[in-house]
């Protein structure tokens, strides 16, 4: 096959997922698949304003949520090939208060630290001051007290542990080091060598009135499937305003095609010295010897995953996940590939992962969510009519797809909403369709239950623990509904 034809066959396959996915309310945003610095496929869908009907386009600007965490990794290894950090060295070399003294900015970049999440340092303080606006200067001094409390989840480089709060703490050493703010020392000495013109970190709640940024969404559920504009929603005020302005772990804004640059940068050698690249992209060794390893099917190297699986070339890439915003970064180094997809709209971010099997050449067919569907026909018509219509779906497995969590969680959004009828209809479906599942029944059981039906959610938790005898959960239910 020539190269002509297989890029075209993987444009035209990326063209058709995401067409599917945006159909299915599952796109909102843009996509750029690029191989030797050209660019393949670039699309943009939906809004960048819902309110003012403003499209999104390839200048449209995103945020990159923990896809941020690269270029602080990339800030730190910068210094260290210019010799003014030692990763080896503990962070409380460098900061003489830090109260765990174990702690080497290694495994602050491998996520080996020990350290737990930013949530659980902050969310008491949140709490009693819900106006804070957070910034990495305040992660040090909250840790002092925290420290008294709370011991390290483990010893470091013992195993592998997500921890955001880590790079809020690398990004107080590149301010240090470098002396500069770590918005400054990015804009110097990554985006303007990289020809990133179109990226920033965000330091005022201002810049979310910028031309080319977009505004995050998310549906209100999947059976109105209404965009809220997040800025408004109280439920995620921490992410939106207490941590708004939180930079190391977050806070860079840029755009699909920027992106392609600093991979490009990477790979070129403009940013980082080849041995330290390559050491970037090498799988962390923890303690014991094995290689860190977040998922099943990934390692983590100094900030950057890497796929376990080579046989289509040694793939290393970024996630990052924020109330309505999912972004995702991925560079083949053999195949010299480039693919960026930034969302604006809350969605699966599984679904860009599983595009990964397009980039050489390979169909990938989306399913669309047909219990949503179904939940959305419930609301709209009469329950009849969406019956029929769910069962004639549900046989072309061609273009849809029954998922029982996705039932789970119709019926769910259906009881929140008081909306009886319709969370009946959704379990009573879900037994119907999967009668040999003891979740379905189990779901059932909880819906009777919560609407007084005493005696109907008995007899489904019995046959919920019929087909799954270890359910606890459904055991501990039935013997409080029965008296015992």
């Amino acid at each position: 096959m020539s190269t002509a034809v297989s890029a075209q066959s993987t444009s035209q396959n990326l063209d058709k997922y995401y067409r599917a996915l945006a159909a299915d309310h599952e796109m909102n945003g843009n996509v750029l698949f690029a191989q030797d610095n050209h660019i393949l496929y670039q699309k943009s869908f939906g809004f960048s304003d819902a309110a003012s009907g403003k499209l999104n386009n390839p200048d449209s600007q995103f945020e990159l949520a923990s896809v941020s965490k690269l270029f602080t990794a990339t800030a730190v290894l910068q210094l260290r090939d210019k010799g003014l950090v030692d990763l080896d060295q503990t962070f409380q070399h460098y900061f003489p208060t830090f109260p765990y003294p174990g702690i080497t900015l290694r495994h602050l970049l491998s996520h080996t630290s020990g350290l737990p999440d930013i949530e659980a340092l902050v969310n008491p303080i949140f709490a009693k001051h819900p106006d804070t606006v957070w910034s990495i200067h305040d992660d040090l001094a909250a840790l002092i007290p925290f420290s008294k409390d709370h011991a390290l989840g483990f010893k470091p480089g013992d195993k592998w542990s997500y921890s955001s709060l880590g790079y809020h703490l690398l990004a107080l050493l590149v301010e240090k080091v470098s002396g500069q703010t770590l918005a400054d020392y990015t804009r110097d000495h990554i985006f303007k060598p990289a020809g990133m013109e179109h990226s920033y970190i965000q330091t005022s709640f201002l810049q979310k009135n910028e031309a080319h940024r977009t505004r995050n969404y998310m549906y209100n559920n999947h059976y109105e499937m209404k965009l809220q504009w997040v800025d408004t929603l109280g439920d995620w005020k921490e992410w939106t305003h207490n941590l708004g302005l939180i930079t190391g772990g977050g806070g860079i804004i840029s755009a699909t095609r920027d992106l392609m640059k600093f991979d490009e940068a990477l790979r070129s050698g403009k940013l980082l010295g080849p041995a330290t690249w390559e050491e970037a992209c090498s799988p962390y060794r923890l303690n014991d010897g094995q290689f860190a390893q977040p998922f099943d099917i990934t390692y983590c190297g100094l900030g950057w995953f890497i796929f376990k699986d080579s046989s289509q070339g040694r793939i290393v890439w970024g996630s990052g996940a924020n109330p309505g915003t999912i972004s995702f970064f991925a560079s083949n180094l053999d195949q010299k590939q480039c693919f960026v997809v930034l969302h604006n709209v809350k969605c699966n971010p599984l679904h860009d992962l599983d595009a990964l099997a397009i980039l050489n050449g390979k169909p990938l067919a989306y399913h669309a969510a047909l219990a949503f569907q179904y939940a959305h026909d419930l609301y709209t018509l009469p329950r009849e009519q969406a019956d029929r219509n769910v069962l004639q779906r549900v046989a072309d497995t061609a273009t849809y797809a029954m998922r029982e969590s996705e039932l789970d969680r119709a019926s769910l959004e259906f009881r929140r909403a008081g909306l009886k009828a319709q969370a009946l209809a959704t379990c009573e479906m879900h037994v119907r369709l999967f009668p040999q599942s003891g979740d379905a029944y189990k779901d059932h059981a909880q819906t009777l239950a919560e609407y007084g039906q005493k005696e109907k959610a008995i007899e489904a938790y019995k046959t919920a623990l019929h087909l799954n005898p270890n359910d606890v959960e459904s055991q501990e239910k039935l013997k409080k509904l029965s008296g015992q």
